[in-house]
């Protein structure tokens, strides 16, 4: 989801992209093996207009966790990633990713 998915009347100057995505098998075992990671859930739940189709379509009790090494923040642009073992799933949050 985007917050330009919507035909608002006055767009956004910025861009954030926010969803889930499926991690190609074995995929997050190297990311484990490679970077530091902890239990680490989102701060928050989809509450933004455009995240709300989002709500309750990701894996059931997911156990998140987080290597802030593989993060990114820079000026104007900020990428968040959370990994669900059970699932193989990323949940992912960027401001800006193509800044």
């Amino acid at each position: 989801m985007s917050s330009r998915d919507d035909d608002r009347d006055l767009p956004s100057p910025e861009l954030v992209i926010s969803g889930y995505a499926r991690l190609a098998p074995g995929r997050l075992a190297e990311l484990t093996a490679a970077h530091a990671f902890t239990s680490e859930g989102p701060a928050k739940d989809f509450s933004s207009w455009f995240e709300k189709p989002l709500d309750g379509e990701g894996p059931e009790h997911p156990r998140w966790i987080r290597s802030r090494e593989l993060d990114r923040e820079g000026t104007g642009h900020r990428t968040a990633l959370w990994f669900d073992r059970d699932s193989d799933t990323v949940r992912f949050w960027a401001l800006n990713p193509y800044a």
